[in-house]
């Protein structure tokens, strides 16, 4: 209501007033209206803001209400606005706010008594249509069009909004100044003298282009640094930093003295589109920074409809004014910033450190938005902190932003290198670690060391008893109770990790763990203090496992020994270590010696199979209760040229470790179905027996391929035993099982060699299904004198019997071991006491003899 209004309704109440007094008849509600009335009118211009007598201007913005009236559904001239509309500060806070009215405001200046100039600056450039008006006597003397969607007249070099009053002595002057906008109405207000505008502005300049300038070259920096790494977190930061750019200059009015006044008059129009912009940025900038894809992958599965969601509000903000948009982005921004904030704090407590200062770039820029929007709303006052504010913090979150992802490259880069220097299942220094890391380490001291290396055993057992993933488990739990154990040695050197974090023990794989500790103490102490530790049970999958191992020491002094060199001692000494009853063994010379004549035998093996250097010579085999030779046990002998002739017992086990035996059971097979090619005739009652290991049978293609070559030969498998021995346990694989079962289809015997004294041999049994099974000589040798070995082999044979296959007993040295196996049912047996190997040929002459003579035996 305005004052004019307001009095006339008071004097109409008078008059009522006095004439219900003359009549002696009062209304209580008739004084009440009065009270109201008057307050109205002494309160409708109380605390507006009046420009003071003498007024020759302030840097300071005006903190007052000004008169203010609501234009209402027409719009006014200057003139109708000045005479129909009742000014008063009761609006002034609605016009401050986002609002569809027009309003007007008034400022009037007292008389002046000289000429004076003022100059009336605003520093709100988002407002879509404003309108300044200076009448003078009644009269419009200039008119300045400074709106957002405006054509700006008269043209004036541009400091934000601004405009010159010029004052003249004894003549009334007042400002009139219409506004009307989607967005913000905030209208912070100076009026100044010449010179204190000429100061602000060179300081806003200043402020300008520092802000442009620091924005402009982090921007240009992430670019750059984008376009070196590629990394999709860098992309959206950088569309989230052009966003903020563009909207800083349309806010913060910087914007029009850095590119043309359409164009900031377009930004402003979209602005609210550029912050959801900005926001949908920020949101996958947070996805990629902090990795949610795999350190909260629940979370990741929505970004699509995240997506969705923020396309939806920019087709929103396009079509909606900003009047009905500013709310739900509001609260959008709302969501973006607590889903932001739980993110960082989330990551953080999980070890990703660049997260610290993600929040505090979040936390400055959530205060900045939170004071800016405040200010926009006008529930805080415009003045020079707030005003700059939200620059301040936006441009600290970019800061950090920035620093952040150098931190980021950082600790990915000490993630990558820790990854690799690191078992990913215990989290122990790697072989890759002691290779490449460990000499450079500070505190490796140059002087004497021990390392101590333990082996870890049945790794392969366990994994194909609880599956490969298990396996490792166990090993990293033990790694893991070893490392801690070693912690409270004093003289264990310790290894640095990118990390930070300090680790005791090298998990070196396949089982192999190790650790250095100075000369200066004894490590038999240690690894006594290890034992029990080495003992414990592991539970795993309701089983409980206990890992065999072996220790060996290697010592020596770093100034002369390379690491790897003391490394190669250790494992020496660890494979001494398992043929030894003490707990753990120290390194000799003559390991050294041992190991370089196993390599040179390697080497030489090689080459003997290349040039077909092995031979073979028979063992006849005799069947008992005919006393007639039934079959013949091929045996494979190596005369190498400066050697000699080389023992069976050490090359075909090495054969087996280095992964030879498959090429040299190839080489004997193709020689013995050649001979026995040759003498079809002289052999086509007979056998011959072929060792085999038990590795071949693990050869995909064996038994087809051992097919194919008797049908290259022409030889019947019927004619062939197999022996497989048990140097190696046979795993339940299927490719051994289906091995067997070819093989036995086709016609071969199969036969198990050394029974009793190799590995699992009641399984290879119910496994190999084999049609004989041969007692070791280890428990022939000694059996006249033996009982144990007389109740082993008697029950073998009986065990035979029952199983429907043939028992042959080898290693028969007298005549009583014949005896007693004979007379307990023993089929077959062989010996140096019946017949020593022998050349093929002497074995044909033997056959073509043995066919005249029964019951007796060639000794030999």
């Amino acid at each position: 209501m305005g004052a004019a209004a307001c009095i006339k309704k008071t004097l109409y109440l008078g008059r009522i007033l006095c004439r219900k007094r003359l009549d002696g008849k009062l209304d209580l509600r008739l004084f009440i209206h009065a009270g109201i009335l008057l307050f109205l009118i002494l309160s409708a211009n109380a605390g507006a803001y009046t420009v003071p007598a003498g007024f020759t201007g302030s840097p300071d913005y005006i903190s007052e209400p000004l008169l203010t009236a609501v234009e209402g559904t027409q719009p006014l001239t200057p003139e109708q606005a000045l005479h129909e509309l009742s000014f008063s500060r009761i609006h002034f806070h609605q016009a401050n706010d986002l609002s569809t009215e027009a309003y007007w405001h008034k400022i009037e200046f007292p008389p002046v008594q000289t000429p004076t100039e003022l100059i009336l600056r605003l520093s709100n450039i988002m407002i879509d249509e404003l309108d300044f008006y200076l009448i003078q006597e009644g009269q419009v003397v200039h008119h300045w069009v400074r709106g957002d969607t405006q054509k700006w007249t008269p043209d004036a070099p541009y400091a934000s909004i601004w405009f010159p009053i010029e004052l003249q002595p004894d003549t009334e002057s007042l400002v009139l100044i219409r506004k009307a906008s989607d967005g913000p109405l905030l209208f912070p207000l100076r009026i100044m003298s010449p010179q204190q505008f000429d100061q602000l502005t060179e300081l806003s300049f200043k402020i300008w282009a520092a802000a442009a300038g620091a924005l402009l070259i982090l921007l240009i920096h992430n670019t750059i640094t984008f376009l070196l790494f590629r990394h999709p977190a860098y992309g959206f930061y950088i569309l989230f930093h052009l966003t903020v750019f563009l909207s800083l200059g349309v806010t913060q009015g910087f914007g029009p003295w850095l590119w043309p006044m359409a164009f900031n008059q377009f930004l402003g129009s979209i602005i609210l589109t550029l912050y959801t912009l900005s926001a949908w940025s920020i949101f996958h900038f947070n996805l990629q920074f902090l990795q949610i894809r795999t350190r909260s992958p629940r979370w990741w599965h929505y970004r699509r409809l995240a997506d969705l969601a923020f396309a939806t509000a920019v087709v929103i903000s396009l079509l909606m004014s900003q009047y009905y948009y500013a709310t739900p982005f509001s609260i959008l921004q709302g969501v973006v910033s607590i889903l932001s904030l739980y993110w960082g704090i989330t990551i953080l407590r999980r070890g990703f450190t660049p997260a610290g200062l993600y929040l505090v770039a979040w936390s400055f820029f959530i205060v900045g938005a939170a004071i800016g929007g405040m200010v926009f709303r006008d529930q805080l006052p415009f003045n020079n902190f707030t005003e700059y504010a939200l620059l301040a913090s936006t441009l600290i979150e970019l800061l950090c932003f920035s620093f952040s992802l150098t931190r980021r490259s950082q600790y990915l880069e000490s993630e990558k290198n820790q990854q690799l220097m690191t078992n990913p299942d215990s989290g122990l220094p790697n072989r890759n670690y002691f290779l490449n890391h460990l000499h450079h380490q500070e505190t490796l001291p140059n002087l004497s060391v021990h390392l101590v290396l333990i082996q870890l055993s049945g790794i392969t057992e366990l994994s194909e008893a609880v599956g490969p993933g298990s396996a490792v488990k166990a090993t990293a739990i033990l790694a893991k109770r070893v490392n801690q154990a070693l912690e409270s040695e004093p003289c264990i050197i310790r290894h640095q990790l990118p990390n930070i974090s300090q680790a005791c023990l090298i998990d070196m794989d396949q089982g192999i763990l190790i650790f250095l500790c100075r000369q200066t103490s004894r490590p038999q102490e240690i690894i006594e203090h290890l034992e029990p530790v080495l003992n414990r049970t592991i539970h795993l999958e309701q089983i409980e496992f206990q890992q065999l191992f072996s220790i060996g020491v290697a010592s020596g002094c770093l100034n002369r020994l390379d690491i790897t060199t003391l490394y190669q001692h250790a494992q020496l000494a660890a494979r001494a270590n398992w043929r030894s009853n003490h707990l753990w063994s120290q390194y000799q010379p003559d390991l050294q010696l041992h190991q370089h004549s196993q390599l040179m035998l390697v080497a030489e093996m090689s080459k003997a199979i290349k040039n077909n250097g092995f031979t073979f010579v028979i063992q006849p085999k005799v069947e008992l209760a005919s006393e007639k030779i039934n079959s013949g046990e091929v045996l494979l002998r190596w005369q190498h040229p400066t050697l000699g002739m080389v023992s069976p017992a050490d090359f075909i086990p090495l054969a087996e470790n280095v992964g030879l035996i498959y090429k040299l059971t190839q080489l004997i097979l193709h020689s013995v179905l050649s001979w026995m090619q040759q003498h079809t005739e002289a052999l086509q009652d007979t056998t011959l027996a072929v060792n085999i290991s038990a590795r071949d049978l693990l050869q995909q293609n064996f038994a087809l391929g051992l097919i194919d070559l008797c049908r290259e030969y022409g030889i019947s498998p019927r004619r062939l035993v197999l022996e497989i021995t048990e140097t190696a346990a046979i795993s339940d694989r299927g490719q051994a099982v289906e091995n067997a079962s070819l093989l036995r289809a086709a016609g071969f015997s199969l036969s198990i060699d050394d029974f009793g004294a190799g590995y699992s041999s009641m399984q290879n049994i119910n496994r190999l299904a084999p049609e004989e099974i041969k007692i070791d000589r280890l428990f022939v040798s000694d059996l006249t004198n033996n009982e144990t070995h007389q109740t082993l082999c008697r029950s073998l044979i009986h065990l035979s019997r029952d199983l429907h296959t043939h028992a042959t007993a080898e290693g028969i040295e007298t005549q009583e071991q014949l005896d007693m196996l004979k007379s307990w049912g023993c089929h077959s047996a062989k010996g140096y006491y019946l017949y020593r190997p022998m050349p093929p040929d002497d074995y044909l002459s033997l056959l073509l003899a043995s066919t005249d003579q029964t019951g007796s035996y060639e000794q030999s």
